[in-house]
């Protein structure tokens, strides 16, 4: 392992004394980096050869020193960190040369500095789950790199596609996780270095060939018949009539567990008496949603108010936690005979297909109520047509070519 280093001028830079700028060139393992030295010189006094600049003016001799003395800085930080035995390449050779003695950044320090900034913005501009799932794939990591590499941790400078590629292999071996678990560590991992390459910790995104394998899921929502049946279907048991209603709720307004739990009295807005408008900041996107209510949707709020004492203290709705939610709505589908399984989010895709999309609403509409950050999200999700409208679509298609006859 042998450093090089070179000095060159970029004349396709010039300032507005027609002097370029003169570069030095660190490069060490095939890998190499480069920056402005701070010094400007006519091209025509540039000599490539002997890296220097020609002539006995103060100017030129002033330069040259400064070059001979980057030239013995950077071979004293080579030789130094050779001896002490750090781990190094020609990205932090630069950085020494420039910020003195500053130690490399590992990946922990960029994930502690990014969870921290986390910490002091929750429940602003992100939420507990989310800090909660960058915390545990920092420890992922640390299991891996304290399996492959024998160490507490690694260095920003080391990550490549191996490492990568390799972290990926690990969480299936030794965790179990599946093709879309694995993708979210690697959406994770993949922030934090981006945000390490933006403040100029690294020189280069390192896992720019990787592509992570995401399994597509089965879209499960409840067929407008099925809803019906649901609806149709009274208990004597409080609890379950309480939950029935509020998964019901969820089906007509396609709002997220979430949503649901954090809806308050001044979210609902009506107009003309008549016309009841949802007011409220999306808990995903955080950005201002506003939709009117379908009458049924209205009329369950309505209907849950019945449960006083399950509202907590400011909320609108009885909504007990998404544990105990799921648990119920599971007896809610065995008594219902529905041969699926039933959650929060079984309801937000049930408005979206099953009611919205078989009434033929426009793909606009549903992006609208379902408060999309694009349009091109709801047209990605609900690509793939269903069954039941492509048969209705076709049994119109045909009505209408009977017609034409």
């Amino acid at each position: 392992m042998s450093i090089k280093l070179s000095f060159w001028v970029r004349p396709s830079q010039k300032n507005q004394e027609k002097k370029t700028p003169i570069y030095m060139r660190i490069q060490l393992d095939g890998v190499r980096t480069e920056y402005s030295i701070g010094h400007y010189v006519n091209p025509a006094v540039w000599d490539s050869k002997s890296q220097k600049v020609r002539g006995a003016s103060d100017e030129a001799k002033n330069t040259n020193e400064n070059i001979s003395t980057l030239k013995a800085k950077a071979l004293k930080v080579y030789n130094d960190m050779i001896l002490n035995c750090e781990p190094f390449n020609a990205f932090i050779i630069k950085e020494r040369i420039l910020n003195g003695l500053a130690k490399a950044m590992t990946f922990d320090d960029i994930m502690e500095e990014y969870i921290a900034k986390m910490t002091s913005l929750k429940g602003k501009s992100y939420a507990q789950p989310t800090i909660i799932k960058y915390r545990n794939t920092q420890l992922r990591v640390s299991q891996y790199v304290k399996k492959k590499y024998k160490r507490g941790e690694i260095y920003l400078y080391e990550l490549d596609y191996n490492f990568i590629d390799g972290f990926e292999t690990f969480l299936k071996i030794e965790f179990n996780n599946s093709n879309t678990t694995c993708a979210k560590h690697y959406q994770r991992v993949s922030r934090v270095v981006r945000i390490a390459l933006n403040k100029g910790y690294i020189n280069r995104f390192p896992f720019g060939e990787y592509k992570p394998r995401i399994d597509k899921a089965e879209l499960i929502y409840l067929t407008y018949e099925e809803v019906k049946r649901i609806e149709e279907k009274a208990f004597t048991i409080r609890r379950l009539e309480m939950i029935r209603k509020t998964f019901l709720f969820g089906c007509y307004s396609g709002l997220s567990f979430k949503e649901m739990e954090n809806l308050r009295p001044d979210n609902i807005v009506t107009s003309d008496g008549k016309v009841h408008w949802l007011k409220m900041v999306r808990q995903k996107t955080k950005k201002q949603y506003k939709v009117v209510l379908l009458p049924q949707a209205y009329q369950l709020i309505k209907d849950l108010q019945e449960y006083p004492e399950a509202i907590r203290k400011g909320r609108l709705l009885p909504i007990l936690s998404n544990q105990k939610y799921n648990s119920y709505l599971k007896e809610l589908a065995d008594q219902c005979g529905i041969p699926k399984r039933l959650t929060s989010h079984v309801a937000r895709k049930t408005f979206s297909i099953g009611i919205a999309l078989r009434s033929s609403a426009s793909i606009e509409l549903i992006s609208a109520l379902l408060g999309h950050s694009s349009i091109r999200v709801t047209t990605d999700y609900y690509a793939k047509v269903t069954d039941e409208i492509m048969i209705d679509g076709v049994k119109n298609l045909a009505e209408q070519l009977k017609k034409l006859k």
